[in-house]
């Protein structure tokens, strides 16, 4: 009867927030052996619910200084705001409750950007930052079932259906983004970056959007467990908002024993295409994933199939294979084989991996579609990346000597089929610099090279040997190398961090054990980081931080019409900035930066300036 009950209440709960399914709930996440939702903690006799509240204060004051500017941009030498235009908070507060009937509910208020004058349209009262969300579990003795639904949350099954992009943490952490956490103290997040290499960017990282319906069974019988939602992506969205699109998913798995557990994973995205609902532009996966645990050693397999779909002749199906193997006990030298194959049909973006074959997959829909849309000609990326139509292999490694730390690897990839006349890159140092100064655009700058997106900015390099339909007749081959130091030592008893990261990518039209700097290679791209951070005192640490970038074409790449020459260009970043703690709770942080963009065959390619942020984080709870 009480469990006839419970369901009774969840249902009627569902309903209401699929009335009001126009909003989105708050960030979660859902993993399949989470932690057991909060609903299922014990509530005092006669408590009728439980709710408690968190969130924080974030003032971003933001001031750029060019001496050199696009001709084509705004023209402005001098910008002065507070905040940098993203949608994120500015004040959040996170509201979590539990009923007494173990229903819990939550959601997130926030202000954006308070500071904007009388103007209503440039400031709006409290809203929701992403919905509404409710939640429940059900234990019985078949297993405990956990249900939520109410918009927007963050979910992931596997590399090649449902996960975010995520790397080997090769990264520069001197810029700040609104996830970044607070920690104990300002120099706490260089020593976890050195000891453990993990960068703590939210709940956001390594997940998908999702908004709908997520169910999820654990402690099922046979080992059995279960996950997947069905709702709505906003990777394939219909151009027309009142047409319908649908993204479903899930996952089933069985664990064997401790050392191996086997799943299955499916999924299934729809959206209509035109106003009437007879053309659907869609795609479907279904793959099996293994994983086998040694002593020290773990193998990680997924190989699949999809297919996809659209008004045009629909693509053939398509294979897919990703392989991982690792040594997984702390070691001396610690090893990371990855091999993967992903056919030019095999299309999905929600996955992890780019998808390089169908441009109609990106929504194209004003402040969307260019607010997800990535490389797509052919990209250079870094290691950890996987991209369709490519097939390959990277090994890498890390090593420790006393206090030294190296972190490195080496990939070697080529295209399956021959593809676009064209190359992609992202730019490694600036990069979101650049990309402030015009936010979510494609084809902008002096020669309609740049594309933003998140905090990043790509470009796109055309290829003259193309024929008539923009496609080349040969295979494009890719080698990348990276390599990433870390030291740390005291002086006057004060802890120094130094970091290093050297990226380098080539493109060529030949097969090459290592990359090209030579004109042989279409595009080589060579990047140099350094951060250091050193601790004044307990409460204050400064950081500085150098890079260095250089791109260069050759003569197969677009050429200047005045000079007749392919890329030159050089990037640089001189930064220096303070991490103050101002209480338990509160930290101040600042930050200025020199910045130069330049190309001396593209005499227009000229950028230069300084930009100071001040960042004041508080939490509260």
């Amino acid at each position: 009867m009480n469990f006839d009950r419970k369901i009774l209440k969840v249902t009627v709960c569902i309903v209401q927030i699929f009335i009001c399914s126009h909003t989105y709930s708050q960030r979660q996440n859902f993993h399949p052996d989470s932690i057991p939702f909060s609903s299922n903690v014990t509530l005092g006799k006669g408590q009728t619910s439980n709710i408690s509240f968190t969130g924080f204060y974030r003032f971003l004051g933001y001031i750029r200084n060019q001496t050199k500017t696009f001709p084509n941009n705004s023209g402005k030498t001098t910008a002065i705001t507070i905040g940098d235009f993203y949608r994120e908070p500015m004040l959040l507060l996170k509201m979590k409750g539990v009923t007494k009937d173990e229903i819990s509910f939550g959601a997130d208020f926030m202000i954006n950007s308070l500071y904007k004058g009388v103007s209503e349209d440039l400031n709006r009262e409290l809203t929701l930052e992403l919905g509404l969300n409710l939640k429940t579990s059900i234990s019985n003795r078949y297993g405990k079932y956990n249900i939520k639904t109410g918009g927007v949350s963050w979910y992931r099954q596997s590399r090649l259906t449902v996960w975010g992009n995520q790397s080997f943490n090769r990264t520069s952490i001197y810029d700040r983004r609104p996830q970044t956490p607070l920690t104990d103290n300002p120099l706490d997040r260089y020593t976890k970056f050195y000891n453990s290499g993990l960068v703590d960017q939210g709940v956001r990282y390594g997940n998908r959007a999702f908004q709908g319906l997520f169910v999820e069974g654990l402690k099922l019988p046979l080992n059995f467990h279960i996950k997947g939602v069905i709702g709505k992506s906003n990777f394939n969205r219909s151009e027309i908002v009142t047409n319908d699109n649908f993204t479903g998913c899930f996952k089933v798995k069985n664990i064997l024993n401790d050392s191996l557990s086997i799943s299955y994973q499916h999924l299934n995205s729809t959206a209509d295409i035109d106003s009437i609902g007879l053309n659907q532009r869609k795609y479907k996966i279904n793959t099996l994933e293994l994983d086998k645990k040694w002593d020290n050693i773990r193998l990680q397999i997924e190989a699949g199939i999809g297919q996809y779909s659209d008004s045009d002749e629909p693509l053939s199906l398509g294979d897919a294979f990703i392989a991982n193997l690792k040594t997984t006990r702390s070691s001396l030298v610690s090893f990371n084989v990855q091999l993967y194959r992903l056919s030019p049909q095999f299309v999905n973006v929600t996955g992890n991996l780019l998808n390089t074959t169908v441009l109609e997959v990106f929504p194209n829909i004003e402040g969307v579609g260019a607010s997800v849309r990535l490389p797509f000609k052919s990209p250079m990326v870094g290691l950890g990346f996987p991209v369709n139509n490519r097939q390959g292999g990277a090994l890498n490694a890390d090593f420790e000597l006393g206090k030294f730390k190296i972190n490195g690897g080496i990939g070697l990839f080529a295209e399956i089929e021959p593809s676009s006349a064209g190359i992609s890159f992202i730019h490694n140092v600036n990069s979101e610099t650049i990309s402030r100064l015009n936010l979510f655009a494609q084809n902008w700058g002096p020669y309609n090279f740049l594309n933003s997106n998140y905090r990043r900015v790509f470009e796109t390099v055309e290829l003259s040997d193309g024929d008539e339909n923009g496609n080349v007749d040969y295979l494009k081959y890719f080698n990348t190398i990276e390599l990433q130091t870390k030291y740390n030592l005291k002086l006057f008893n004060r802890n120094i961090y130094l970091f290093t990261l050297t990226q380098i990518n080539s493109c060529q039209k030949s097969f090459e054990s290592i990359p090209v700097f030579s004109d042989d290679a279409l595009i080589n791209q060579s990047s140099l980081i350094v951060d250091m951070s050193c601790e004044l005192n307990p409460k204050t640490s400064m950081v500085m931080s150098y890079g260095l970038e250089r791109v260069k074409g050759n003569d197969l790449t677009d050429l200047d019409e005045e000079s007749g020459m392919p890329r030159d260009q050089s990037n640089r970043l001189l930064g220096i900035g303070l991490d103050y703690k101002v209480g338990d709770q509160a930290m101040i942080f600042v930050r200025h930066n020199f910045y130069k963009f330049s190309d001396p065959n593209f005499s227009y390619n000229q950028l230069q300036g300084t930009e100071t942020m001040l960042e004041l984080k508080i939490n509260f709870n």
